[in-house]
């Protein structure tokens, strides 16, 4: 991650920001970090020209390539892929001008709203990419969740020989589905309790939500 900055500068005040988040003592502010004041960890993070977009290029690679490095040290059948979508809630407090529209409250939680796509093969847990949700607004959560699996390299599609995607209720759309069905990945995804059978009926264990795709669990 720091061969991502080009300045010496921005490489120092980086390596703290990381070292803070590594010593997992909780700490959301930098005070007590002895390298770098806060006021110049701030600077770095709101303020300061660093490429945001080249530290994600840096940290995807690495991510492929030790998702790779997994598979070809193994001996055997691969295991099961699994590709995990999910939303997890940021609790934000105060006014944030420059969130202004993502602010949203779900589930009793006030913050931002970010749907996660992780990766799980064995042992190797590999969170890979994330898009913020505006609940008041479009794309929903299951497009931004298509868009995610659509963006995933093929590598990580198509080298493990049993891919499978899992997903919560919240997810459960009759489009999102079908676009998973169409990237030719088999699939789980939890039904709400009130969803109805194609008989209008209400929904039992093993029936066919209506408007579903064949096949889909």
């Amino acid at each position: 991650m720091l061969t991502s900055c080009g300045r010496k500068q921005h490489r120092d005040n980086l390596q703290v920001v990381l070292s803070c988040f590594l010593e997992a003592l909780g700490i959301f502010r930098f005070h007590a970090s002895t390298a770098k004041s806060p006021g110049a960890i701030s600077r770095f993070l709101n303020h300061q020209r660093w490429s945001l977009r080249t530290l994600l290029r840096v940290v995807r690679q690495h991510a492929l390539d030790t998702f790779q490095a997994s598979l070809g040290g193994r001996c055997g059948r691969p295991p099961l892929m699994e590709i995990i979508v999910d939303t997890t809630s940021i609790a934000k407090e105060g006014v944030f001008a420059e969130l202004d529209g993502w602010i949203h409250t779900l589930n009793g939680i006030r913050g931002l709203h970010v749907v996660m796509l992780y990766l799980c093969c064995g042992d190797l847990r590999l969170p890979w990419g994330f898009k913020i949700w505006s609940v008041l607004a479009t794309p929903s959560r299951p497009d931004l969740a298509l868009r995610l699996v659509q963006h995933l390299p093929r590598a990580i599609r198509s080298r493990a020989k049993q891919v499978h995607l899992l997903a919560d209720a919240g997810f459960g759309g009759a489009t999102f589905m079908a676009g998973i069905r169409a990237l030719g990945l088999e699939f789980t995804v939890g039904m709400r309790a009130d969803r109805l059978t194609v008989s209008g009926q209400q929904r039992h264990h093993g029936a066919a939500a209506s408007g579903l795709p064949p096949r889909s669990v």
